[in-house]
């Protein structure tokens, strides 16, 4: 429920999203060209070239009593729009932050805002395709992000490495320039904190889906009840980009899709970084959900052991050293796991890509950050 108008006024300390020390906007370009990472099949159309399919529940779409719509841009002050993107709980689904807080984590500083529409993984088109098709409300969620917190530059970031596309990306969307982000996946932004600063500069990432949420909160005073999402996979009769409505459970999503056969795995998140489901009926639509992808796998397809190829080492962005990684946990060695730099690990998953043998390497690298932190051994 929305707050009361007294808690919106009053004293608030906010856990602001992480930073990290980068280099300048201006130079920050040249650096994203991973020396690792691996060359990923993207398989995005013909979803990404359709129209978005609505799969909205009416009765879920909320107003903000509180507010009333904006009809202009110049009428609405920069700290109004962060109010808006509170009231309207609007989440970034780059990285699940609320809006707001990344928003008012700019004010009076020099600011440059750069749109996450990279969409990387294979599959996956659900923040590129929402721009594409609905491109004038988020170049305008754009204009009211950037006059939130008094932007110098903005610019639309787009993956390099997408091959396989009948759309035409153009090289500026309303204005807005396109930037081709190049090198192997991962992009250097896959780990990126949400602000990235330097010398009182900072570089604010912002998914396009959010900038359209935030476009419809100022403009129609409506509160975040969607998400985009691309549906997909072998299994999938009618693959799309979608938005649906929050909560919405993935058993759902797939019978509005249709499958032609039954699935041995329905991936939830990204392709590759996301996460295998059981009981899709337990899983619900979330604003960081991105993708629904179900695959029936051949079952001659069995994981066996290391056969020491080498080639989790050879693509791994961060320079570790993932099998050895994976034999130390599986061994419990974990004086020798500790030395080898495991909380290095950015979770991109390329180690168990390539990996002939199909051994979840990242998955357990993963799961040993998560039982150390809790304190297991």
């Amino acid at each position: 429920m929305p707050e009361t108008p007294q808690a919106q006024t009053a004293p608030r300390t906010e856990k602001a999203p992480k930073t990290e020390k980068t280099q300048k906007p201006q130079r920050a370009k040249a650096r994203w060209n991973w020396q690792g990472g691996v060359m990923l099949e993207q398989h995005k159309d013909p979803i990404l070239s359709q129209e978005l399919v609505p799969f909205i529940d009416p009765e879920r779409q909320k107003v903000i009593p509180e507010l009333r719509p904006w009809d202009d841009i110049s009428e609405i002050a920069p700290e109004d729009i962060i109010q808006v993107a509170r009231l309207a709980r609007i989440v970034d689904e780059r990285d699940g932050y609320p809006l707001f807080r990344k928003l008012r984590r700019c004010l009076g500083r020099r600011v440059t805002v750069l749109v996450d529409a990279l969409d990387e993984e294979p599959y996956i088109s659900s923040q590129l395709g929402p721009l594409l098709h609905m491109h004038r409300e988020c170049t305008g969620g754009l204009a009211l992000a950037c006059k939130a917190v008094s932007a110098e530059d903005s610019a639309i970031l787009v993956y390099q490495g997408i091959t396989d596309l009948d759309v035409k990306i153009p090289r500026s969307i309303d204005g807005i320039p396109v930037q081709r982000v190049r090198g192997r996946y991962p992009s250097e932004l896959l780990s990126a904190h949400s602000l990235v600063e330097e010398n009182g500069h900072i570089t604010l990432y912002l998914g396009s889906c959010g900038l359209i949420h935030l476009y419809r909160a100022v403009y129609e005073a409506r509160m975040q009840s969607t998400a985009f999402i691309t549906v997909a996979g072998n299994c999938v009769a009618s693959p799309c980009n979608m938005e649906v409505s929050l909560d919405t459970t993935a058993t759902q999503v797939l019978e509005k899709c249709g499958l032609e056969v039954q699935p041995t795995r329905v991936v939830v998140g990204g392709s590759v970084t996301g996460e295998s489901v059981a009981d899709t009926g337990q899983v619900p639509v979330r604003a960081t959900t991105r993708a629904i992808l179900a695959f029936q796998e051949d079952e001659a397809d069995k994981k066996f052991q290391c056969i020491s190829c080498g080639r989790c080492a050879e693509v791994c962005p961060m320079g570790l050293n993932p099998m050895y990684l994976y034999r130390g946990i599986v061994m419990s060695l974990h004086d020798r796991v500790e030395k080898l730099d495991y909380k290095m690990c950015v979770g991109c998953m390329c180690c168990s890509y390539v990996c002939p043998a199909k051994l979840d390497i990242a998955g357990r690298i993963a799961w040993y950050r998560g039982s150390r932190k809790g304190g297991r051994r």
